[in-house]
């Protein structure tokens, strides 16, 4: 894993983040003003989140195709999100899904629709406490919490900001072994995505 290796006296600027080398901010975050490093992030890890942002992908496809693109939306994977400035604070989401934004905006908190932390050993307790209130006080409406294992994702945790406030409210929990449906919600929009979606390996 890469690490920045500046030791930090002070918070540095949102600005003095962006000028750290691409490649090695891939690997870190900013929170409030100091640079930390993400945690460790396995194959199966990726391709499950890779795997759910092409399902949002989908999804967000059919929706602007049925109203006639009234709303554009879009989805990345460990992008930089803004939540904040003052002191400057960004995380990098697993997946998230956004309304779509000029080529050299900024993706910011006030964009998101959904961001989604795929859990593992060493980010557990970050995901489920830190980010969560993170992402809840920037007020991003939905936030979901993935758990996979060799086969793929396995159950999919789902909160949601209640009257635009946050701390966030579990609104509901689906496992693998539930059916086929690993999300059927209607808000921001209608999402269906099937656990075969979510499954590491690819189908032959």
């Amino acid at each position: 894993m890469t690490i920045w290796h500046e030791h930090q006296h002070e918070p540095i600027t949102w600005e003095a983040y962006l000028d750290i080398d691409e490649e090695t901010r891939r690997d870190l975050e900013l929170v409030d003003g100091y640079v930390v490093p993400r945690e460790q992030r396995g194959r199966d890890h990726q391709k499950v989140a890779t795997r759910l942002s092409l399902a949002l992908e989908r999804e967000a496809v059919a929706e602007m195709r049925r109203t006639g693109r009234a709303e554009c939306y879009e989805t990345n994977t460990e992008v930089d999100v803004l939540l904040w400035e003052r002191p400057p604070t960004a995380r990098k989401p697993d997946a998230v899904l956004h309304r779509c934004l000029p080529e050299f905006e900024q993706l910011a908190a006030e964009h998101c629709l959904i961001v989604v932390e795929v859990l593992s050993t060493w980010s557990d307790r970050r995901d489920r406490v830190y980010k969560m209130a993170d992402y809840a006080d920037a007020g991003i409406p939905h936030y979901w919490l993935v758990q996979f294992d060799k086969v793929g994702a396995v159950a999919i945790e789902r909160y949601a900001l209640t009257g635009g406030r946050g701390p966030y409210t579990h609104i509901g929990t689906t496992h693998r072994d539930m059916g086929p449906e690993a999300v059927h919600v209607t808000s921001p929009f209608g999402i269906r995505v099937l656990w075969e979606d979510l499954e590491v390996a690819p189908k032959v």
